[in-house]
């Protein structure tokens, strides 16, 4: 099981890695707007089950558990997704200012990826509370746990492929 979360991971990993490195590119290597979106949805799409297969793998829900888990997943999974449109659209906005990035603009990209982390927080925040009301202490706990890992895995790739401020 061990082999195929990383297996798992990194392909999630990766494909929002590509996602990130897609917005950055320079305009003389990257295709039109309308390709790096549709190419961004798969990749995305790819993502989301690998995401689905990670937790149902790592979480060995009762059926019954299952059948409370999922129905409020999916609104849960719908927040992240728009938070990551969001982070997207500010890694997008950072490359097209990198070469002549202001202080006021390094600033003001920064509070809002700060934004993004508050919203993310809460996000997590709200929906643990709402497994609470419906699974064991424990089975909350571990996707708390599953959560952060294929959290900190995607901050990691985004860390990795956008330089730092110059």
């Amino acid at each position: 099981m061990k082999h195929q979360f990383t297996r798992t991971a990194m392909i999630t990993a990766l494909a929002i890695g590509a996602a990130a490195l897609a917005g950055a590119q320079t305009a003389q290597t990257t295709p039109s707007q309308g390709d790096v979106d549709k190419a961004i949805a798969q990749l995305r799409a790819d993502a989301a089950k690998d995401v689905n297969a990670i937790i149902g793998a790592s979480m060995n829900f009762t059926s019954d558990e299952a059948a409370k888990f999922w129905p409020l997943y999916k609104p849960y999974e719908q927040q992240r997704k728009a938070l990551m449109d969001e982070r997207l659209a500010v890694i997008k906005e950072y490359a097209a200012n990198y070469g002549t990035m202001s202080d006021a603009k390094a600033v003001e990209l920064a509070q809002r990826a700060l934004a993004l982390e508050e919203k993310g927080a809460a996000a997590k925040r709200g929906f643990m509370a709402e497994l609470q009301k419906v699974l064991p202490g424990k089975t909350v706990a571990r996707f708390y746990q599953v959560n952060t890992r294929i959290d900190l895995l995607r901050d990691l790739w985004f860390a990795r492929d956008v330089p730092l401020v110059q």
